[in-house]
């Protein structure tokens, strides 16, 4: 018996061992994989990772109320059912409703992103659209629209839509990847700035529209709007859809740093948040 709970003790000590250097490794992991939140600090590593998690959770949040303690107010968002203001505007968003429930896009049914997009966009005039994330049925692709996923359904609804606009896709599987009528499409790597460097000398000039719609992480999300800012004509759009509440203090705070030549404001759309950027004017850099 006693040679018994010796041979148990040592299996639990082992045990407990092997636990403590599971968990010691794992917050290591946690400290390195988010240095930017690292507290320059000593510590055990436990404490170290949970400072770390802490920093990262808290530091947007902590910006929003730093701005409003310098006085600089954030906007809260705007309801995506309040931005059709006219007869015209609601006729258009039918119609584009329609086109995407048509050829299977998600854009309408649920999100309601048609009532957005007839409200910023005259038809008649939009020349150039691109957008990231075609709707790959891959599912073993993050981000995928699931096996009865329609890739590239948004970009025909919005070709049928505007009549004048020539569109181009990009996404990161090069599988659903395809050429038609007045659409073309290029592979992207949101996560790779350089990839977006080879988006932009294979598509030449500027946008009238631009639309992430891809892996819908902040650090994609903020890739795509730096490369669109640089290539979005005068009166333009672009408007980055499916943003988690949780993550709206970042885009309060990337709406305060655009320079005055864009307008920016969150909406409120179903099941999420859309932020949506007007280039009103020509800024100091342009020639």
């Amino acid at each position: 018996m006693v040679s018994f709970s010796i041979s148990v003790r040592k299996r639990m000590w082992a045990a407990r061992s092997e636990a403590v250097r599971f968990f010691r490794k794992s917050d290591a992991r946690v400290i390195e994989s988010f240095r930017i939140f690292r507290p320059d600090s000593t510590g055990s590593y436990r404490d170290l990772a949970r400072l770390t998690v802490q920093a990262a959770e808290q530091t947007f949040p902590l910006m929003i109320h730093l701005l409003d303690s310098a006085g600089t107010k954030t906007a809260d968002p705007v309801p995506i059912t309040c931005l059709p203001d006219t007869e015209e505007r609601r006729s258009a968003a039918t119609r584009f409703k329609q086109l995407l429930d048509q050829y299977g896009s998600d854009k309408a049914s649920p999100h309601n992103y048609h009532l957005l997009y007839a409200t910023i966009l005259d038809p008649g005039s939009v020349t150039s659209v691109l957008e990231i994330g075609l709707g790959t049925n891959d599912v073993n692709v993050v981000s995928n629209m699931g096996r009865k996923g329609k890739p590239g359904a948004s970009l025909r609804a919005l070709r049928d839509f505007l009549p004048r606009a020539q569109i181009y896709g990009a996404d990161v599987d090069r599988e659903i990847l395809f050429s038609e009528d007045r659409i073309a499409t290029y592979f992207v790597d949101q996560t790779d700035i350089s990839s977006f460097d080879a988006l932009g000398a294979a598509i030449h000039g500027d946008f009238d529209l631009i639309i992430d719609d891809g892996l819908h992480s902040p650090n994609a999300n903020l890739a795509t709007l730096a490369f669109g800012l640089g290539r979005l004509n005068v009166g333009g759009h672009i408007v980055i859809e499916d943003i988690r509440p949780e993550a709206l203090p970042i885009w309060q705070v990337v709406a305060t740093l655009l320079p005055s030549s864009y307008g920016a404001q969150v909406v409120a759309a179903a099941g999420g948040l859309a932020f949506h950027v007007h280039r009103q004017a020509k800024g100091d850099h342009d020639s």
